[in-house]
C-alpha cells in the first residue's frame, strides 16, 4: 500500500499560491472542477469546488478552495524536510501562525498553519536513519 494524496480544503486560491508553492515549495500539476452533483454526493456540499491538485517529490495535495474558517482539533499532517529554519522564517515573513516549543534533550517541536487552518507538524530530515 502507499499513499496517493491527501486532500486538504483552504478558503482562498491565496493559500495555494503563498504557502503551498512558494512556501511548502509544491508545483500546481493541475487544476480541476467538482461539479456541485458529485460534490455533495461525496461531501454535503452543493456547490461547485474548484481544486488544485499540487505535488513535491513523493507527496501530493489535492487541495480544494472552500471558503469559510474551521478548527482541525489535533489533526494535521507531518512534514520532513532538510532544513526547517528556513522554513520557519519564511511563515514569520509572511504572518504565518508558527509555533516552536523548546524540549530538554529532544529536538524542538515545530508546527506552522496555514490561512485557512490546516496544521504541519515540521520534523527535520535525518538523513542517518
Amino acid at each position: 500500500m502507499k499513499l496517493n494524496h491527501i486532500a486538504l480544503n483552504v478558503s482562498s486560491i491565496n493559500d495555494v499560491i503563498d504557502f503551498y508553492q512558494n512556501i511548502l515549495g509544491f508545483n500546481k500539476e493541475y487544476q480541476f472542477e467538482l461539479p456541485a452533483d458529485l460534490s455533495f454526493t461525496l461531501f454535503g456540499i452543493n456547490k461547485n469546488l474548484t481544486s488544485y491538485f499540487c505535488k513535491k517529490e513523493q507527496v501530493a495535495f489535492e487541495i480544494f478552495i472552500l471558503p469559510g474558517s474551521k478548527n482541525n482539533g489535533i489533526a494535521h499532517i507531518c512534514l520532513e524536510m532538510p532544513d526547517r529554519n528556513k522554513l520557519i522564517t519564511q511563515c514569520l515573513n509572511k504572518g504565518y501562525k508558527v509555533k516552536n516549543i523548546q524540549r530538554d534533550n529532544k529536538p524542538n517541536l515545530l508546527f506552522v498553519w496555514d490561512n485557512s487552518g490546516n496544521c504541519f507538524e515540521i520534523k527535520e530530515e535525518n538523513f542517518n536513519d
